[in-house]
């Protein structure tokens, strides 16, 4: 069942607006569930209506070494009914203590929520997560935010940009993450950037 956007907050309104379609917004945790936008085509709008959609998510943590600091993030992919063309990727700053909670959250792995939306409609719906992982992904998302050293936002910045356009699609993104931070590593990788250099 889907409902005008118009009745949501103004805030949600204009980010649904501003949203691209590969995109993936973390709403924070409303009643211990940690909720997530993402914006899909209008012609996905009867998906919405008959409440057809799946959803799975893969999280990839690292430790960044990148102008002198060691930064933490994780990017995390949502993919719709098992399509490579319904991918939205989210990064979060795991230095950043709000970013840090809601990823924190999400990665509790027992239920979350999608706040999907077309530019006219929207549904709210809730999943369970079925993880049956030999690790604990919020100790691995702790180790992670420990290793980091105190840095800028921008930087987060320049080094969550360069991760995520490592691939030209969100289905190859999710491809090449999964074989750097796999779950056989428990989804964990630290490596180092080179910057680039102005003479």
């Amino acid at each position: 069942m889907t409902e005008a956007n118009t009745i949501l907050p103004q805030n949600l309104q204009d980010l649904i607006a501003n949203l691209s379609y590969v995109q993936a917004v973390p709403l924070g945790t409303q009643q211990g569930i940690p909720f997530v936008a993402v914006k899909v085509a209008d012609t996905n709008s009867k998906l919405l209506e008959d409440n057809a959609v799946t959803c799975e998510f893969k999280p990839s943590i690292f430790n960044v070494d990148y102008k002198g600091h060691t930064l933490a993030l994780c990017i995390v992919q949502f993919r719709l009914n098992g399509s490579d063309r319904h991918i939205f990727t989210a990064s979060y700053d795991l230095h950043n203590d709000k970013q840090y909670s809601d990823c924190h959250d999400l990665l509790a792995m027992t239920q979350y929520g999608l706040l999907v939306a077309t530019a006219e409609v929207h549904t709210f719906l809730q999943f369970d997560t079925n993880f049956e992982g030999t690790f604990n992904p919020q100790q691995v998302l702790a180790q992670a935010r420990s290793a980091a050293t105190d840095y800028d936002p921008l930087l987060f910045s320049e080094v969550s940009y360069g991760l995520t356009m490592q691939a030209d699609t969100p289905a190859h993104l999710w491809e090449y993450l999964e074989q750097i931070a796999p779950a056989l590593h428990r989804w964990y990788a630290r490596m180092q950037l080179e910057s680039e250099k102005v003479e």
